[in-house]
């Protein structure tokens, strides 16, 4: 480099020494119109305002400034500009090597300096400032690559602090560049003490070569204090000998990959406890139906027992604590078949009306326009205490359901309706308690359940639809919470006849005036006229012919339909009633009766049914207006549809 083709800015105060530095650079071939000179440091200010150079000379004591702080407030300014040599009549190295730190390329002694020194100093800095530019503009090259990657790039020196850090890890630390750059990582960006306790001491094993630190998972704390999960893939900085100097790391947020699997893994487990909550479930139901069935018959026995003896005898007293104990037994299994459901609710009361009233919008969106809603309340229910969110859990479920078994347009109906059940309904229906109850019925007229799989139906996990379109736990659901608000759940459904799922919730005894009351009117007794039971379930068929005759009738059972033809052409006396079930095999109840009347025209009807008698009389097996009793029924209700179907 000749200085011929350079300009140089010389700010000394003292006339004398600007003229021998001038002499000096003339020597080194430096052109007579490229040297400025300033007097003190604001004139060099000024000037570098509207003008560039390609060296600055300086002196450190000026009139206005002196000593290093004229180096610092040049540099500060225009060190950027230009590079500064420090010429100055104070020989000290202590000094020198200060300035050197405070940004001077050189640092030379006037009267010690000669053209071939000076001349060396300049070219010197010059070339090294350049060698600095193009060095920064590779690195800010080299740093716009890293920025454009997605993905947190960060580099740290032996010690662990940054060196280099991508926009990617400033947008995440809410910082910029130069606010990370010599910060501690492990103390700045890492959650304490986690970060200084064990991540640190881990790195510095890194740093001494006892680890390898290909593949590393640790937290960190971005900008907004929250906690992000970091992937680093990391490798060794050497120097020019081999000796590790830092680490470059780059580093991908697995969050939400880590929040996916822990939700599967929660999966997995809830999972693996429905499956041994199901396999207890089938050990404790299958107990249970076993005990059921020895508790009805010392239940029974019992209440025969306190029937026939007289109140204030001793042994009606004892059997008044055997039915105690059976009570409470049936109690403890109930408690067993349903201990697995549990949920957190804010029961109130409620009138169950009022609150399928407002859900009727949603539900209709929810099953969608080719599927007619029904909504058929009962007047005067009894009140009821739940959660509200649990009624819209179980109509939503069993909707969602119905609208999956219709195929194209279909009908879904919604009825209440308060209902009494004795004990001896109960007896034989377990997880029923006799009492007051508002009954909720849900139907379809949609494919119907398998009566294979009904049994299964309200288990955790079990699905019949096809895969990805069902969890199999809205059932389940539903079952639990019924079983939480001490109710109980009843499904009735034939392969293409549709579903019928017939809630029990027990009534809330509120104040007299709240609620309708009781019908208190006597039960209706028989005058020894002939009943003909036909009914496919044999429980039902006993318990609605006993019931019957204790209550002074004359009945005649049978559980199929050609058994009752047979039975009525072989028989010469009348029959005064018909009671039987709508759907049996063979034939449907109402084939049955008109079959029946050619042989006894003046037989009457009354028929049952698990389904609701709007959904049969939609199905056109019974006309609106027959004579139907909705199952279950107690001996009250029963006796009076017999009296009102024979009147």
């Amino acid at each position: 480099m000749q200085l011929n083709t350079i300009t140089i800015l010389l700010v000394e105060d003292n006339p004398g020494d600007a003229r021998l530095i001038h002499e000096i650079l003339k020597e080194c071939g430096l052109q007579p119109g490229n040297l400025i000179v300033a007097g003190d440091l604001a004139r060099a200010l000024a000037w570098m305002t509207t003008n560039s150079c390609d060296i600055i000379l300086l002196d450190l004591n000026l009139p206005d400034t002196c000593g290093l702080t004229t180096l610092t407030r040049l540099a500060g300014t225009v060190g950027k500009l230009a590079p500064i040599i420090v010429i100055t009549g104070m020989d000290d190295e202590e000094l020198g090597m200060a300035a050197i730190e405070a940004g001077a390329e050189d640092y030379l002694v006037k009267g010690a300096i000669d053209a071939a020194q000076l001349g060396r100093s300049i070219r010197y800095s010059v070339k090294r400032r350049e060698l600095v530019h193009l060095l920064r503009y590779e690195r800010d090259r080299a740093q716009s690559y890293l920025d454009t990657v997605n993905t947190i790039i960060v580099a740290l020196d032996h010690e662990g602090r940054i060196t280099t850090i991508n926009r990617k890890g400033c947008l995440i630390f809410g910082c910029e560049e130069d606010e990370l750059i010599g910060r501690l990582w492990f103390s700045t960006c890492l959650p304490q003490p986690h970060g200084m306790e064990e991540i640190y001491p881990y790195f510095r094993k890194i740093m001494a070569g006892d680890l390898d630190n290909g593949y590393f998972e640790n937290p960190i704390v971005t900008g907004s204090g929250e906690i992000r999960h970091i992937a680093w893939h990391n490798a060794l900085i050497h120097d020019g000998q081999g000796q590790v100097i830092g680490t470059l790391s780059a580093g991908d947020d697995i969050t939400e990959r880590l929040q996916t699997e822990e939700e599967k893994a929660k999966l997995v487990a809830q999972l693996q406890q429905a499956q041994k909550m199901e396999s207890v479930g089938r050990l404790a139901g299958g107990v249970a139906h076993d005990f059921n069935n020895m508790l009805g018959v010392i239940l029974g026995y019992a209440e025969m027992g306190l029937e026939k003896t007289d109140p204030t005898s001793s042994l009606h007293q004892d059997f008044q604590e055997i039915h105690d104990a059976g009570v409470r037994s049936a109690n403890i299994t109930r408690q067993l078949l349903a201990f697995a459901r549990k949920q957190t609710i804010a029961p109130e009361v409620i009138d169950l009306n009022e609150i399928i009233e407002q859900m009727l919008k949603m539900l209709r969106r929810l099953i969608g326009e080719d599927i007619n809603l029904v909504w058929m309340p009962a007047k005067d229910i009894w009140p009821v205490k739940m959660d509200i969110s649990q009624v819209d859990q179980i109509l939503a479920n069993i909707c969602v359901n119905a609208r999956d078994a219709i195929s194209g347009v279909g009908r879904i109906t919604i009825e209440t309706e308060a209902v009494t059940l004795d004990q001896e309904y109960c007896l034989q229906n377990s997880g029923a308690v006799a009492g007051d109850y508002v009954c909720l019925a849900v139907s379809d007229d949609g494919r119907g359940i398998d009566q294979a799989i009904i049994d299964h139906i309200f288990e955790p996990f079990f699905t019949t639809k096809e895969m990805g379109q069902g969890t199999g736990l809205g059932l389940s659901t539903v079952y639990g919470i019924v079983k939480q608000n001490s109710g109980f759940i009843k499904v009735y459904s034939e392969p293409g006849k549709g579903t019928t799922f017939r809630i029990y919730f027990p009534r809330n005894h509120a104040p007299e005036n709240a609620a309708p009351q009781k019908n208190t009117h006597p039960i209706l007794r028989g005058r020894g006229e002939t009943i003909l039971i036909v009914e496919d379930e044999v429980a039902i068929l006993r318990l609605t012919a006993k019931i019957l005759r204790d209550l002074g009738y004359d009945v005649i059972t049978t559980n199929t339909p050609s058994a009752a033809m047979k039975l009525a052409k072989e028989r010469s006396e009348d029959i005064s009633l018909l009671i039987t079930d709508v759907v049996m095999p063979e034939m449907n109840g109402k084939k049955l009766a008109e079959s029946l009347t050619t042989i006894f025209p003046n037989l009457k009807w009354l028929f049952m049914s698990g389904y609701t008698a709007s959904v049969i009389a939609r199905q056109g097996i019974l006309a609106a207006d027959v004579h139907f009793i909705q199952k279950p029924f107690s001996a009250k209700d029963l006796a009076a549809k017999v009296r009102k179907a024979l009147e």
